[in-house]
């Protein structure tokens, strides 16, 4: 018995790996696009743990965000359908769900891509609905028009769909690793920036403590893989963060960060009258016990939960953020590239990418140094996460051609 179960275990981990259902294939695909076209997008979005209830639902196909001159963030929803039989999705219904997830997600704008039906009336319908509809055919050829030879970067494609089952495969036998890698494909980008912020720090501080050149191919990989994901969102939720800074002061920003950090679960708000109820209790039986005055004043705000040590710096990075817009708005997409190309691909890249996003740019390179300093302050990072930070964009390299010793520090 033992030996049959034993067999049977290492069939299970040596199974061929599950192919990608065409489906699947097309989110990636419209993601990748998403990203060409200006957005930080991602596909398969798990909602259930973020809701944690049960839904009809479980993910969204795509998600995606953009920034205004001002910071503000939009986000963005779409739906693929990519059957063509009898019974395959219709138009109509998909947009009236469509409408609802959007409004579900508090997203801004939709779009769904459906193999067949997306008439004239169906375009108008959905237009009613401020919701884009249009037809494989009509994706393809937007593809053709804003990927071309840019398919498979970063961590977009169908190249990323597999680097991303391998991953997962890979976290699910360590406990951590997995919940990090569930976190980061659903709930952390429903979070308010700040909650999202320290979740994130949190995470990248237990993923570097995994990280040895000692660990195999695949475990190796997968722990590239998170920490580039937890920095390509960390990035985007500083920007988020920062766009509350656009009409304070700076006192009173440091002081917004301070409240916002320390503050879990429940509001500081909220909190204040809770440790406001404690003091009073606390007061009174120190009083009644005739404890001095000096240690009855120093109980005051025992329980106000404190900011963590990096609230200052993290204060000082969204305020320079802040400062350049321009500069921030972008930020998220090409280090969302970058960091996939160099710490999980581990290659240089091609020089038409590094002019389309303007990874040669000075201000990008600054801003990565940035990120780098603030996470080592954070003990957030790692040795090989901090030399693809820090490092410099070559040009003239080829995109296609894996070169795991030309990332120089």
């Amino acid at each position: 018995m033992q030996s049959g179960a034993r067999a049977r275990s290492v069939a299970k981990k040596t199974a061929a790996p599950r192919k990608p259902q065409p489906g699947e294939l097309l989110e990636a695909r419209v993601a990748q696009l998403w990203f060409w076209e200006g957005f930080y997008s991602r596909y398969g979005v798990n909602l259930e743990r973020y809701y944690q209830e049960p839904l009809l639902v479980t993910d969204l196909d795509l998600f995606a965000f953009d920034f205004t001159p001002h910071l503000a963030q939009i986000k963005h929803i779409g739906e693929v359908k990519s059957g063509t039989g009898k019974s395959a999705e219709k138009p109509l219904d998909r947009l009236v769900w469509l409408r609802g997830l959007r409004e579900l997600v508090g997203a801004d704008a939709a779009e769904l891509t459906i193999a067949k039906g997306v008439t004239s009336r169906i375009r108008q319908l959905g237009r009613s609905l401020d919701v884009t509809a249009q037809s494989v055919e009509d994706f393809e050829r937007r593809e053709g028009n804003a990927v071309g030879k840019m398919a498979n970067l970063g961590a977009h494609g169908v190249d990323a769909l597999t680097l991303e089952r391998d991953t997962r495969d890979a976290c699910r036998g360590n406990a951590d690793l997995d919940r990090a890698f569930k976190f980061l494909r659903g709930e952390v980008l429903f979070l308010e920036p700040f909650l999202a912020i320290k979740q994130l720090i949190d995470l990248l501080q237990g993923v570097g403590r995994h990280w040895t050149p000692r660990l195999q191919d695949g475990e190796a990989r997968a722990v590239r893989w998170l920490a580039a994901e937890g920095v390509s969102i960390l990035a985007l939720k500083l920007v988020a963060a920062a766009a509350t800074a656009m009409t304070l002061s700076r006192a009173d920003w440091d002081d917004l960060v301070a409240e916002r950090l320390a503050e879990g679960a429940v509001p500081m708000h909220q909190m204040r009258k809770i440790s406001d109820a404690v003091d009073k209790y606390v007061a009174g039986v120190l009083s009644a016990v005739k404890v001095a005055p000096e240690v009855r004043t120093e109980a005051i705000g025992a329980f106000l939960p404190e900011p963590p040590y990096y609230a200052g710096s993290l204060a000082e990075l969204c305020w320079r953020f802040k400062g350049d817009a321009p500069v921030a708005r972008v930020f998220p997409r090409q280090l969302d590239l970058f960091i996939f190309e160099r710490l999980v691909k581990r290659r240089e890249i091609d020089s038409s990418v590094v002019m389309r996003l303007g990874l040669g740019r000075e201000t990008f390179g600054h801003t990565r140094r940035l990120i780098a300093a603030f996470l080592r302050s954070c003990d957030a990072s790692f040795d090989e996460l901090d030399r693809v930070l820090t490092s410099e964009v070559s040009v003239g390299a080829s995109s296609g051609v894996e070169s795991p010793g030309t990332v120089t520090p």
